[in-house]
């Protein structure tokens, strides 16, 4: 019988990283995942997609301006350059687990109490693991539709969609959030014929809807058929397409698609690991209930990313892991939800961090919005990418930047620097006094500061 002072079930962004800072600290850990280190995220979600769309945009960008003549892309090469990185950073996150001695298991887990684990190996063999204290990160699915049922072969999802042998013709995407937006502008990029069907009356439910506006322009200047406040009525996988009926606000609409792709949530990984004997608390939706300190209704059993619940982000599952074990250690940490940054990779990009406009005066602040456009900064003109803005969200009477919002080329890289300044509560006035490098696009928040206190420099206002 294998002892240990932590052991983590799931080896993705929120598992990997508590078993090393677990490490770290200096506990004996060991990690158990029962496919690749890494998870969903690095072998088939964030990472391998964002390979795809750099590669795509750096692609689509050089063919619109002009001096090149667009061409096809190399879609077989692009696809062995994505599986070639992927796997050089899963093993570098293997590097750094064996380096910190932790021990890594494959196989499936099933927790039998609050501290012995049932380990299935693959090799067939089962073993028993004790664990003083346990740490879930089993992460979620995709969910799937009844009126058009997940197959993996026509009707597929982001892991499928990101492995395609070649470019579709047409591509149906079901669900107007960030997966599907990403890829879907990715496809269409690459001349693919997409339509993308939302339930809700505008894409991205839950953004602002100006942005999503900026959003839903673009991909119709790309090509893209946008069906909001639709819904799949029916479907049938026929040998090379897949036929749909999509029910608009107006008329039943017939589209025959060489994929479908379903974007449209996910359901939570927590059947059949023993969480039902040991009865942990979960919310009506099936994921994890968690304290501030990750900690769930079981003393010494923690939880952390996509198992915990939306958002699905990979930094939110790495910052719960790092929470997990500090408090494991015995050192008193919390989680904060407010501060976790959005990144939506899009064209052009999108990135949110604190509060909305709403939010913000659902809480009683006074509140002042302060705007700036991208068609204003040198560095975006010079880079014709002038499509965008940035708005900071203040309070009126003490200046306290409660949120920021930007929409533009780049916007994912600069949203860190609003997530510190909203984690530490700084004003608009110190985000003013920082100095920006020149040409950079992190100077727009000097100028949407200076609009904030005064008037920005390189914006006319009377």
């Amino acid at each position: 019988m294998d002892r240990y002072g932590a052991v983590v079930i799931g080896g993705g962004p929120g598992g990997y990283v508590a078993a090393i800072r677990l490490a770290q600290l200096g506990l004996k850990t060991a990690i158990i995942e029962k496919e690749f280190i890494g998870g969903e995220c690095l072998n088939y979600g964030c990472i391998p997609s964002k390979i795809l769309i750099e590669n795509v945009n750096q692609y689509y960008r050089l063919s619109r301006l002009g001096f090149l003549k667009r061409g096809e892309i190399d879609w077989s090469y692009l696809q062995e350059k994505k599986r070639k990185l992927v796997k050089k950073i899963r093993e570098g996150v293997e590097f750094l687990l064996k380096g910190y001695n932790v021990k890594l298991y494959l196989g499936k887990a099933v927790i039998k109490s609050d501290s012995k684990i049932r380990l299935e190996e693959r090799d067939g063999s089962v073993r028993e693991i004790v664990g003083e204290n346990i740490v879930l990160s089993t992460g979620a699915s995709q969910a799937s539709l009844q009126s058009i049922p997940y197959d993996g072969k026509r009707v597929i999802m982001s892991k499928e969609a990101l492995e395609l042998g070649k470019v579709p013709e047409r591509l149906l995407v079901i669900g107007g959030g960030a997966i599907g937006l990403e890829l879907g502008t990715m496809y269409a990029k690459l001349g693919t014929d997409v339509t993308i069907v939302e339930i809700m009356d505008q894409l991205l439910p839950g953004v602002d809807r100006d942005i999503a506006k900026i959003i839903e322009r673009k991909l119709k200047e790309i090509g893209v058929k946008i069906h909001l406040s639709s819904k799949v009525a029916s479907s049938q996988i026929l040998e090379d397409r897949v036929k749909t009926i999509i029910e608009t606000p107006n008329e039943m609409i017939e589209e025959n698609s060489e994929y479908v792709l379903l974007a449209v949530g996910k359901k939570p990984l927590t059947r059949d690991i023993g969480l039902e004997d040991l009865k942990i608390v979960l919310d009506e939706k099936g994921f994890i209930k968690v304290d501030k300190y990750c900690k769930t209704s079981i003393e010494n059993i923690y939880a952390v990313g996509d198992v915990t619940g939306p958002p699905f982000l990979a930094h939110k599952a790495s910052r719960q892991g790092i929470v997990a074990a500090e408090n494991i250690a015995g050192r008193k940490k919390e989680f904060d939800p407010s501060t976790i940054p959005l990144a939506i990779f899009t064209d052009p990009e999108i990135a949110l961090v604190g509060l909305s406009r709403e939010e913000a005066e659902k809480k009683n602040y006074k509140v002042k919005i302060s705007r700036f456009s991208y068609s204003s900064l040198g560095r975006a003109i010079a880079e014709e990418e002038t499509e965008g803005f940035i708005r900071i969200i203040s309070d009126q009477e003490k200046g306290t930047i409660l949120g920021v919002q930007i929409v533009g080329s780049r916007a994912t890289e600069l949203i860190g620097e609003a997530s510190l300044a909203v984690k530490n509560k700084l004003t608009v006035e110190q985000l003013s006094e920082t100095i920006h490098p020149h040409p950079t696009f992190s100077e727009i928040y000097s100028e949407v500061a200076e609009a904030s206190i005064f008037k920005p420099i390189h914006m006319l206002v009377k």
